[in-house]
């Protein structure tokens, strides 16, 4: 598995991910289809800017993706972590072996000292993945994203410590 940065060739895989109902349930159901070029081109920005957005590559084949970005939580800095992975290559380890290498990177580079992560309540996995890779619940809140409001989990890592 290898984390490589999102690039102008990852439009198909945006559609792919942001487009399923399925996928995303928890995230208040699927990009409209004349969204994703918007989307596209502020992950394109983020990487220019030198922040961390990766495709998710097993093999050739792009599976999904994962980053860090600069955010705001109650009018506060911060960085947030978020992942994705397509659902024909959940269950096999993909999103907690990319979340384990972005961490140590960003433990490594000491960039990004506080990491928060807001999965759904309802989005087990990726709970358990917060809970494993060593975050700390601080809070159930209601979180906006895309204009939806969700029941969120916020987690908390200090790689600092």
């Amino acid at each position: 598995m290898q984390l490589v940065p999102y690039s102008e060739a990852d439009l198909a895989l945006l559609e792919e991910l942001e487009r399923d109902p399925e996928l995303m349930e928890n995230l208040g159901g699927p990009v409209a289809a004349n969204d994703l070029p918007r989307i596209h081109q502020r992950r394109l920005a983020t990487v220019a800017g030198g922040e961390w957005f990766f495709k998710i590559v097993l093999g050739d084949e792009a599976v999904g993706t994962i980053g860090i970005w600069s955010a705001s939580w109650r009018d506060e800095p911060i960085h947030e972590t978020g992942w994705m992975v397509l659902k024909r290559f959940q269950g096999q380890g993909i999103a907690s072996r990319a979340l384990g290498t972005i961490l140590d990177r960003a433990a490594d580079e000491g960039r990004f000292p506080v990491i928060d992560a807001f999965p759904s309540v309802s989005n087990a996995p990726s709970n358990a993945l917060c809970q494993k890779h060593g975050f700390e619940l601080l809070e159930e809140i209601d979180f906006e994203y895309r204009g939806t409001m969700l029941r969120c989990n916020r987690w908390e890592l200090d790689l600092a410590r």
